[in-house]
C-alpha cells in the first residue's frame, strides 16, 4: 500500500473520532480492482463495479450502533492498512 492510501485511512480514523460525538459515522471502503475503462489493468480486471457500488450503499445505510472508524472490503469484511 502506498503512503498516500495509508494516510487517507488515518484520516478517516481521525474524523470517525471527531465526529463521533455529532452522531456521524465515518468509513472507508477498498473497492478493489473493478472491471472499467480506466486504464488497462482496470480493463482487464474481473470485478463488478455493482459489488464495490453495494459496498459503499451498505456503509451509507449503517444503523446507528453500526461500526465507524472502519477499513473494510466491498464485501464488509476487515481490509488491511
Amino acid at each position: 500500500m502506498t503512503s498516500s492510501k495509508t494516510a487517507l485511512n488515518a484520516l478517516a480514523l481521525f474524523y470517525a473520532h471527531a465526529l463521533a460525538g455529532a452522531g456521524f459515522k465515518v468509513n472507508a471502503l477498498a473497492p478493489g480492482l473493478r472491471h472499467t475503462d480506466l486504464n488497462e489493468r482496470a480493463a482487464a480486471a474481473d470485478g463488478d463495479p455493482a459489488e464495490a457500488a453495494a459496498g459503499a450503499v451498505g456503509l451509507a445505510l449503517l444503523a446507528d450502533d453500526g461500526p465507524t472508524g472502519e477499513f473494510v472490503s466491498w464485501d464488509g469484511s476487515p481490509a488491511p492498512w
